[in-house]
């Protein structure tokens, strides 16, 4: 039995066992639902449990001699691979972010392409015309946007590359026909039901190499997680699309600005959830749809009419914006307090969906690696998945 199965089946047995700690809804919580961590969580204040936030190993250290598993899940760590030697801009590259910049060069310092390239949702390209360069291979760049399509081949023909755009929806069943047996197949952090595709995609062709690093786990066609590897489909944790987000409520960039955005974002949903219990005569949690961030550069009373038209709720001639602030003040913190707890199993399980993946690809006969291709600093999201046909 490998590694990979051990591994897998160690994650499936211990996610499954402490399911009520991570499988929760926050938001619809009145009250801490452990009350065996009531001693350790209630005395916290807010920046104690912003500050645990900011450091997963002091709050596995707070936390484990209530979750001894804790410390297992968390010592199955993945192997660091290659990085590249520098992160110089060439002149071509101007415009991309220093931190996007850095993962497409980490992520192509473990290409080794003998075979003519496909990128996967390339966007832009970028990937793709340094793979070009490196790799002095072909490369098919896949991207619905014309615009971007039309962009990314501008750069490529300023550079003389052999690198091609084919524009077309990564979701449609024509995409499969962009796979092929001789070819290095390439995904720079391709969201869900995207990167699921190609994994199938590539291994029904055959494909002789892939490399993958997910992205957005949730974005996937039903409402719930279907496992692609047969692992999976037997230990099946019945994960919801709620369930998917939590391995990406990671932060790891964005500076004072983004940190009191995410505050004030918390404490009006909140807000207004009181507001509205009221409203309607129910005391059940009502979640609103994402929102443009510049609704919070204004005040709650304008935040609280737009919310209540979006879910169709006669707006109070009056909203007194100090009493539902003072209420979701109290809320913020049982959030927080939940959260420190369903946080520490945002590793375990994406691991979970990483092996899910990598057993998969065993399955269909490839010889798999899994590691970190980048810093933490330049995103979380640093998991590189390489396939090579035996």
């Amino acid at each position: 039995m490998s590694d990979f199965v051990i591994h897998f089946n160690q994650l499936t047995t211990m996610l499954a066992r402490h399911k009520s700690d991570w499988q929760r809804l926050p938001f619809t919580c009145r009250a801490l639902p452990w009350p065996e961590l009531a001693p350790v969580l209630e005395h916290l204040t807010e920046s104690e449990l912003d500050a645990l936030e900011a450091s997963p190993e002091q709050s596995l250290s707070l936390l484990a001699p209530y979750r001894p598993d804790l410390m297992f899940l968390q010592a199955m760590p993945v192997p660091d691979l290659n990085r590249a030697p520098d992160y110089a801009t060439p002149r071509w590259s101007s415009g991309i972010p220093g931190r996007k910049w850095a993962q497409i060069r980490d992520f192509a310092a473990n290409i080794s392409a003998v075979y003519p390239i496909l990128e996967w949702c390339a966007g832009k390209g970028h990937l793709g015309r340094l793979l070009a360069m490196e790799q002095q291979q072909p490369v098919t760049s896949l991207e619905w946007d014309p615009g971007l399509c039309h962009q990314g081949e501008a750069l490529a023909g300023k550079l003389s590359l052999e690198h091609d755009f084919h524009c077309g929806d990564a979701l449609a069943a024509d995409a499969a026909a962009l796979f092929t047996r001789q070819q290095q197949a390439v995904a720079l952090h391709a969201c869900g039901e995207l990167h699921m595709r190609f994994l199938k995609h590539g291994a029904a062709a055959g494909t002789q190499a892939l490399a993958l690093s997910p992205c957005c786990y949730h974005l996937i066609d039903g409402q719930h997680y279907s496992p692609l590897s047969a692992a999976g489909q037997q230990q099946d944790l019945q994960l919801s699309r709620h369930d998917l987000r939590l391995p990406l409520q990671q932060q790891v960039t964005g500076g004072e600005r983004v940190r009191r955005l995410r505050h004030t974002e918390l404490t009006w949903r909140l807000a207004f959830d009181e507001l509205q219990r009221e409203l309607t005569g129910c005391d059940r949690y009502l979640p609103l749809p994402a929102f443009p961030k510049q609704l919070l550069s204004g005040d709650f009373s304008a935040f609280a009419h737009w919310a209540c038209e979006r879910k169709e709720l006669t707006v109070p001639a009056m909203i007194d914006s100090d009493r539902w602030l003072m209420q979701a003040g109290q809320r913020r913190l049982l959030i927080k307090r939940i959260e420190l707890v369903r946080h520490l199993y945002r590793y375990p399980l994406e691991l979970w969906l990483l092996l899910d993946r990598v057993l998969f690809l065993k399955e269909q006969g490839y010889r798999v690696t899994l590691g970190t291709f980048t810093d933490l600093n330049n995103t979380p999201r640093r998991y590189l998945i390489q396939a090579h046909r035996h």
